[in-house]
């Protein structure tokens, strides 16, 4: 591939605006939850908490697990979102104290923005490259929107079949149905903002102040598993 095709193919790729098979209901959030106090916890020894749904936890129903088993987290993102980044080191820590969970990530694609970087997330997840969702997340962080410039440097530096990632980004009906299937179970469910965190593809924990250190993520994640 030139280096001129290759430029060509991501700013293609970065004017996408295929919204038309997304549900038409669909739209950006007004009023995002506010997970400022979660992003920001701090590994501290709250008092037992006593959970309850409707207030710490909601139940949701119609989430692919993706062939995941029994303890697992799905959270909802994006790659652009002040709060998602913020997040990533509490999910690692969850992740770290809870090996025996597996996490299945699942890029929002509800609006038109948020499409674009959702090609990207599941066009390098299809190639077996889910690794290198934490450097790009560093990425939005410090540039806030990719550029196309910003796009193929990224896919230079981390040695990404840039031809196949192209193909896979512009005609994949698998990135396609990914996409569709994300935004199709934020708005059945009501999600309405991100991150968003999912315990066994049932319990969607909600933003509450009980909830603002690790401990707690955890005590209410282990509560939920004997659900």
């Amino acid at each position: 591939m030139t280096a001129n095709t290759s430029s060509i193919n991501v700013v293609k790729l970065l004017l996408i605006a295929s919204v038309s098979w997304l549900v038409a209901a669909c739209s950006e959030p007004t009023a995002p939850a506010d997970t400022s106090k979660q992003a920001k916890v701090q590994q501290t020894n709250p008092a037992p908490l006593q959970f309850e749904q409707g207030v710490h936890y909601k139940l949701v129903d119609n989430i692919d697990a993706e062939n995941a088993k029994p303890p697992y987290l799905v959270q909802y993102f994006w790659f652009g979102c002040q709060h998602c980044q913020q997040f990533e080191p509490v999910l690692e820590a969850i992740m770290l104290r809870r090996p025996e969970l597996s996490l299945v990530r699942k890029h929002a694609a509800a609006v038109p923005h948020w499409q674009t970087d959702a090609r990207i997330f599941y066009s390098l997840q299809q190639m077996g490259l889910e690794h290198l969702t934490d450097p790009l997340f560093k990425l939005y962080e410090e540039k806030r929107q990719l550029t196309p410039v910003d796009l193929q440097q990224f896919l230079n530096s981390h040695q990404v079949d840039q031809p196949r990632f192209f193909d896979i980004a512009e005609n994949s009906e698998q990135v396609v149905n990914k996409m569709r299937r994300s935004a199709s179970e934020m708005q059945q469910n009501k999600i309405n903002g991100v991150p968003a965190l999912v315990v066994n593809g049932r319990y969607l924990i909600t933003p509450n102040a009980d909830i603002n250190s690790l401990e707690a993520y955890l005590a209410l994640i282990d509560y939920l598993q004997t659900k």
